[in-house]
């Protein structure tokens, strides 16, 4: 009888790390849901807020082709929970809708939540350069932490929040690629 359920167990730990790292790709189809609830949030740019746009140095130190695959999942994690606490803060005067704000603000952290399960799942399986993904996470914090200083220098006001809506896309361009890169990567395993 254990002979018999042996190669069960084995089939269904396939079938589970299997669904996982489907679950991991999916993950693209959860970021675009959250760039719509993004774009249905304020609309289109208004153009009074031009005056307040600003250069934020969009993570230049993290360029695509350059990141290591093992902190594609890390940043990723990263980059959602700074944008979640960034649209946590004093968003009273930004004018949005807060049904939108919500729906928003739950996407974000169900893609969290989802990435952390990636996260895991990756870090069971091999060993990676701590300090790299460190210094990626640092990284990102500062980027993020200059966005808030702008707010908070901007008194949080609408033409603020619009700027830093527009900036937020960008995250999500950089996410996106990195999702598609890691997934490449994953079907390119498959195949060798």
């Amino acid at each position: 009888m254990t002979s018999r359920s042996l190669p069960s167990w084995a089939l269904m730990l396939l079938l589970s790390s299997t669904a996982c790292s489907l679950e991991c790709h999916f993950q693209r189809r959860g970021i675009w849901e959250i760039v719509q609830h993004l774009e249905n949030l304020g609309g289109k740019f208004p153009l009074r807020c031009l005056k307040d746009r600003s250069n934020f140095r969009f993570l230049q130190v993290a360029k695509i082709d350059q990141l290591p695959e093992e902190t594609a999942f890390p940043a990723i994690g990263e980059m959602l929970r700074q944008v979640f606490n960034t649209f946590s803060l004093n968003v009273s005067q930004s004018l949005w809708n807060e049904s939108r704000l919500e729906r928003l603000l739950s996407g974000l952290y169900q893609q969290t939540e989802k990435t952390g399960v990636c996260l895991e799942q990756d870090s069971g399986q091999e060993d990676h350069s701590s300090s790299q993904r460190e210094g990626t996470r640092l990284a990102i914090k500062n980027y993020f932490q200059g966005i808030r200083d702008y707010l908070q220098g901007q008194k949080y006001s609408h033409c603020a929040w619009e700027v830093i809506r527009v900036e937020i896309r960008r995250c999500f361009l950089f996410i996106e690629q990195l999702t598609r890169r890691h997934r490449d990567q994953e079907i390119g395993h498959l195949h060798n």
